[in-house]
């Protein structure tokens, strides 16, 4: 069963006690209704009671509606776009203003609490990406660079009827040591550490292109050189993500990659003529992946889609609207 706001409950007890005030009063006055002169007397004092009532609903209502805008907007919060913060300008009540200050510091120490979590874990996640990769290049792909040498080895000195099998060994271990390579690319790009930024796309969007027939290009403005490790890394798995979800849902013609700043703030866009969706079709694990990776960059992450008109999939790192967000909280 649904209790009735606060404002009413108030309201009802004060009514209650008015009521009851009058009653006493009536009692104790000891007014008699068949007279003209005790009914009126009677009737004023109902009157008082009405309009005390009247005028404490009306009170109470102006009173508990700065409460109510309160309310409003904390329901209407989105964690998963940090920075927003209550703010009702007509409070007149020293409450309500330190409800709001309460609740801002509150969503202060959630986001704060949110970034380091994402951050530790991605940071994380990025650390066991490296060391599965290493392990993949270096331990299993020495095993594997073996037994091709041993198979070579034994090819030559095999019986006729033995060779074409041998080779055809031979052919499955080649497959398995280019699949282990691109799964260790895929975990943590070398080009990434070794030369950058764009180059690491530009190849991303070459293996894409070879894998799935479709044609990608990248187009790069600004190299972002200035980016820290790992908000390179963030751009780098946004990237991935995108073309990873354009691969498996978009059934695209066309990809573009899109690498530059504006008014000073690196952006990067990804755009497809696919399907597109609609609605929430879109908000899958792998975007909230991203939107979390963007958060850990100090950006945001906007998808704009239309169904039958592609998607587009912006990153923004917008880090000085960050500080000055941080600024304000602080102050």
């Amino acid at each position: 069963m649904r209790k009735p706001p606060l404002a009413t409950q108030i309201l009802a007890v004060n009514a209650l006690l008015i009521v009851a005030t009058g009653m006493a009063a009536i009692v104790a006055a000891r007014l008699s209704l068949d007279d003209v002169v005790g009914r009126r007397q009677a009737f004023v004092l109902v009157a008082g009671i009405l309009g005390a009532v009247l005028v404490n609903g009306i009170v109470l209502r102006r009173r508990f509606a700065p409460l109510e805008k309160v309310i409003d907007v904390m329901e209407r919060i989105d964690l998963a776009r940090p920075g927003v913060r209550a703010d009702v300008p007509e409070a007149d009540s020293d409450d309500v203003v330190r409800l709001v200050q309460a609740f801002n510091r509150m969503l202060g120490r959630i986001e704060d609490e949110r970034s380091r979590t994402a951050a530790a874990v991605l940071q994380g996640q990025e650390s066991e990406r490296a060391r599965v990769a290493r392990d993949l290049h270096d331990e299993c792909n020495q095993a594997l660079t073996a037994v091709l040498l041993r198979l070579e080895a034994h090819i030559h000195s095999a019986p006729e009827e033995l060779r074409e099998e041998l080779r055809e060994t031979k052919d499955v271990a080649v497959t398995a040591m280019d699949e282990l390579l691109r799964l260790a690319r895929e975990l943590r790009p070398a080009a990434l550490d070794d030369h950058g930024l764009t180059v690491a796309l530009r190849n991303q969007l070459e293996r894409f292109s070879d894998q799935t027939g479709v044609p990608s290009e990248l187009r790069c403005y600004d190299e972002l050189t200035d980016l820290p490790d790992h908000e390179q890394t963030v751009v780098y798995r946004v990237v991935q993500e995108s073309l990873s979800n354009i691969t498996r849902h978009a059934a695209a013609s066309n990809v573009l990659v899109e690498v530059g700043r504006d008014h000073g703030r690196p952006i990067v866009r990804i755009v497809d003529d696919g399907v597109g969706f609609a609605g929430t079709d879109g908000d899958g694990i792998g975007l909230v992946g991203m939107r979390e990776r963007a958060r850990l960059a100090r950006g945001r992450l906007e998808v704009h889609s239309v169904p039958g008109r592609g998607t587009a999939v912006e990153l923004r790192l917008d880090r000085d609207l960050w500080l000055a967000a941080e600024e304000t909280r602080a102050a």
